[in-house]
C-alpha cells in the first residue's frame, strides 16, 4: 500500500522563548536549511515592532499523509518540544458491519514528557445542534455519541494492538521515540453530517462531528490545556454496498384519466452521476398538460431530544421541460428521459443542505444516505439523510396537479486501492531534525510540501526579542 506524506513545519508560537530550530522559505537562503529563528526574521519583525510571534505572510512547510493532517504541533512558551501525530487518513468508511479502524502514530520528544508527564490520545464524537449561545441559560444542544481514550506514552500493554503496515512504515521511519495507537469506531455510531451555513455566518455549523485530540497530562483526570492539546478533525463516511436484488425505484400514478409511469436508472448513485429518470405519461382527460418539474429533494430528520423534519430542494442545471409539451387532452405516448444532477457547487448559498461533515480546507459534497444499521437506534443517529426525485405534471389554474416521488440512494463509491506512487521527497522534508534523513527514504512515502494561510497575531503578545533594537 502505497502512502502520499505531506510536511508541515509550523513556526514556534514563541520563538524567542522556546529557541525552536525551524525551515523556512527564505530569499537569501537556500530552501529547507535550517535556521535560528531569530537571525533570517530580524529585519522585518523589527519593522512590525518586534511584536509578531513570527514572519506574517511568509508559507509554512506542512507534513501530510495521503489527505490528511499528519503533523500538528504545539510549542510551549517555557521551551518544551513537540508532539507530532500521524495518520494514514481523515476520512474513515462505514460498510454497515465494520468501519476503518483509526490507527496512527504519535511521535514524543522526551524533553515534552519529563517529570512523568503522559501522552493521551482521544476519539470523540458528539452531536450538535443549536446555537452556543443557548448553552448558557441551560439548553444542552450537545450530545455525546462516542468517546475513546488510549496512553500513547509510556504505552500501556493491555491497550497494544498489532502494528498495521501504516504503523510498521511510519515506526521504522520516525525511530524510538515514536508510539502507535489505534482505535475501532462501533458500526453503531452515526457518521458525520453537516448542516451548511448562510454564507458570511459565525460559529460551529450544527452536525455530528468526530475530532482526534492529543493532549499532554499528568493522569488523565487532569484537565487539558489549550497549550498542550492538539485536535484533528475526522470524517466517519457511509458507503452503501450494492445489492443486485434491489430493483430500480418505479411508481405509476393515475388520476383524473392522467397516467404517470416514472422509474429511475438505479437506486443507488454515487457522488457525482446524474440521475436517469425514465418518463412516460398518457393523457386520457380532458385537461392539458402544460409542462413538467422534476427536483431532487433532501429530507433531513433530527433526532435530539425531539424529532424534527425538514426538506430542502436541491438545485439542479435547468431542464428543457418545456420540450415535447403542451400534452393535449386525448394524447398518449409521452416517454422521455431526464437526467438530474445533485450537486454541492450549485446549492452553496442554501442554508441547512445537510453535507458529508466539513473539513478546513477542504470542499465536502451533499451528505449521503443514511443507511440503519440493526444495532444503530433512530434516537442516536444524529441527522439521518434521505433523498428522493419529485415529477410534477402543472395542468393549469384550477386544476390539481399530478405528483410523483421516487426514493434513491445517493453514496460514496467503493474506495480503490491507492496506486503505487514512484518515489519522491523534497529536501526540506529531509532535513526535518524530527525525521531523521537517513531513514525518510522509501519506496512507498512520497513527501509533497504546500503553502498555508498565515495566522494572526493577539494584541496581547509585545514581548520585545532579545538582542534587538525594541525603542520604536
Amino acid at each position: 500500500m502505497a502512502y502520499q506524506l505531506y510536511l508541515i513545519v509550523s513556526l514556534p508560537l514563541y520563538p524567542k522563548k522556546s529557541g525552536v530550530w525551524y525551515k523556512e522559505h527564505s530569499d537569501d537562503m537556500p530552501k529547507g536549511e535550517l535556521q535560528d529563528p531569530a537571525e533570517p526574521l530580524r529585519l522585518r519583525l523589527n519593522k512590525l515592532r518586534s511584536s509578531l510571534m513570527f514572519d506574517i505572510g511568509r508559507p509554512c512547510i506542512i507534513i501530510f499523509l495521503k489527505n490528511i493532517l499528519a503533523r500538528l504541533s504545539f510549542y510551549y512558551g517555557y521551551g518544551c518540544g513537540k508532539v507530532t501525530v500521524f495518520l494514514g487518513k481523515r476520512d474513515f468508511l462505514d460498510y454497515l458491519t465494520h468501519v476503518d479502524p483509526i490507527d496512527g502514530v504519535v511521535l514524543v520528544d522526551p524533553e515534552c514528557v519529563k517529570d512523568s508527564k503522559k501522552i493521551y490520545v482521544q476519539v470523540l464524537g458528539a452531536f450538535r445542534y443549536g446555537r452556543e449561545d443557548l448553552d448558557i441559560i441551560g439548553l444542552s444542544f450537545r450530545k455525546d455519541l462516542f468517546s475513546a481514550t488510549i496512553q500513547a506514552y509510556p504505552p500501556v500493554v493491555e491497550q497494544q494492538k498489532p502494528l498495521t503496515p501504516l504503523q510498521e512504515k511510519l515506526l521504522g521511519v520516525l525511530g524510538p521515540n515514536a508510539y502507535p495507537f489505534f482505535f475501532e469506531i462501533p458500526p453503531n455510531t452515526p457518521s458525520s453530517v453537516t448542516l451548511q451555513q448562510s454564507p458570511g455566518e459565525d460559529g460551529k455549523p450544527c452536525g455530528v462531528d468526530y475530532q482526534l485530540k492529543t493532549h499532554l497530562a499528568e493522569s488523565l483526570d487532569d484537565k487539558p490545556e489549550k497549550l498542550t492539546t492538539v485536535r484533528m478533525a475526522l470524517r466517519k463516511l457511509t458507503y452503501a454496498p450494492s445489492d443486485e436484488r434491489v430493483p430500480p425505484p418505479s411508481a405509476e400514478i393515475n388520476k383524473n384519466g392522467i397516467k404517470l409511469d416514472a422509474s429511475l436508472g438505479k437506486e443507488k448513485y454515487y457522488h457525482g452521476e446524474s440521475v436517469a429518470v425514465h418518463i412516460s405519461i398518457d393523457n386520457a382527460s380532458n385537461k392539458t398538460i402544460k409542462k413538467i418539474k422534476l427536483n431532487i429533494v433532501q429530507k433531513t430528520m433530527v433526532t435530539l431530544h425531539v424529532l424534527c423534519e425538514e426538506e430542502q430542494e436541491i438545485k439542479v442545471p435547468d431542464l428543457n421541460s418545456q420540450e415535447g409539451f403542451p400534452i393535449r387532452a386525448g394524447q398518449t405516448g409521452f416517454a422521455k428521459t431526464y437526467h438530474l444532477m445533485p450537486l454541492l457547487e450549485n446549492n452553496r448559498d442554501k442554508r441547512g443542505i445537510a453535507l458529508d461533515g466539513k473539513l478546513k480546507h477542504e470542499d465536502t459534497n451533499l451528505a449521503c444516505s443514511t443507511k440503519m444499521s440493526n444495532c444503530l437506534q433512530k434516537e442516536n443517529a444524529g441527522i439521518i439523510v434521505s433523498y428522493k426525485v419529485v415529477i410534477k405534471l402543472v395542468l393549469g389554474f384550477g386544476s390539481n396537479d399530478v405528483i410523483l416521488e421516487l426514493p434513491f440512494t445517493l453514496t460514496h463509491p467503493m474506495p480503490d486501492s491507492p496506486s503505487t506512487r514512484t518515489n519522491s521527497y523534497r529536501s526540506s522534508v529531509a532535513d526535518d531534525p524530527i525525521i531523521p534523513s537517513e531513514d525518510i527514504i522509501d519506496d512507498d512515502l512520497v513527501f509533497q510540501e504546500f503553502n498555508r494561510a498565515p495566522i494572526a497575531e493577539p494584541e496581547s503578545f509585545k514581548d520585545p526579542i532579545p538582542g534587538e533594537n525594541n525603542d520604536k
